[in-house]
């Protein structure tokens, strides 16, 4: 999709990469301009409106919305499918673009397992032994494995490779002591996020991502919860 100085679609996501970097890393990636909104009090009040009065009902961000035909979509897997196919990342066989959608839902319950499902409780030392040691290494055989398949890492560079990079690049950038999980248990994984990440476009996206939030990862009591599990790791 060519690059235009006029943005056709905006997205509205918390002031941290988290599940919006799923989105705006396709449009980094294809030099696309995306306006993006991350003051939470405008999420806030987007979010407090009836569902009847919305643009479309939905409970919380990320929000992408067409600036061109007024339409908006929520929750994440389904912008990325929407947005993949506006922006010529996804497969146009059928089977397969089913199979890049797995692989991004896939992604989408490892961000909840990590943030213990929208951070309805918070970690305590056996259940993050739990995860660490048996949950996630089992994921990062998952995604190791469909990229044995040809799932993901072929000559075209799809959807599932930016959402699998969303998920563990921007992990391993704003949790590093969890890279060498994922260099033991998914090392050809370890090595396409390099790949993608080496984008120029979406390494500058990142890099202002960073400067304006730092390595912010999921926010809240849950991130916290999160750091203090790896810092009792050491």
């Amino acid at each position: 999709m060519p690059s235009s100085s006029t943005p056709r679609f905006q997205m509205f996501y918390w002031p941290s990469a988290f599940r919006g970097c799923f989105i705006s890393y396709l449009f980094a990636y294809q030099e696309v301009p995306l306006l993006e909104e991350y003051n939470p009090d405008v999420i806030a009040r987007l979010m407090s409106q009836p569902p009847g009065s919305q643009d479309i009902p939905f409970i919380g961000p990320p929000l992408l919305k067409d600036l061109k035909t007024g339409q908006t979509l929520s929750q994440m897997p389904a912008i990325v499918q929407y947005a993949s196919h506006e922006l010529g990342l996804a497969p146009s066989e059928p089977y397969a673009a089913a199979v890049c959608q797995k692989i991004i839902m896939d992604c989408n319950d490892l961000l909840m397992e990590i943030c213990q499902y929208n951070g309805s409780r918070m970690w305590t030392r056996e259940e993050w032994q739990e995860f660490r040691n048996r949950r996630f290494p089992r994921w990062l055989a998952v995604f190791e494995a469909s990229l044995a398949r040809g799932d993901i890492g072929g000559q075209t560079v799809t959807f599932a490779d930016i959402g699998v990079y969303a998920l563990l690049g921007n992990m391993i950038r704003c949790l590093p002591e969890l890279e060498p999980d994922v260099q033991t248990h998914a090392p050809g994984i370890h090595r396409l996020c390099q790949q993608i990440g080496a984008k120029p476009s979406l390494a500058a996206h990142v890099s202002e991502l960073e400067q304006a939030f730092g390595k912010s990862y999921c926010g809240g009591q849950i991130e916290a919860s999160i750091r203090e599990m790896l810092a009792s790791d050491e």
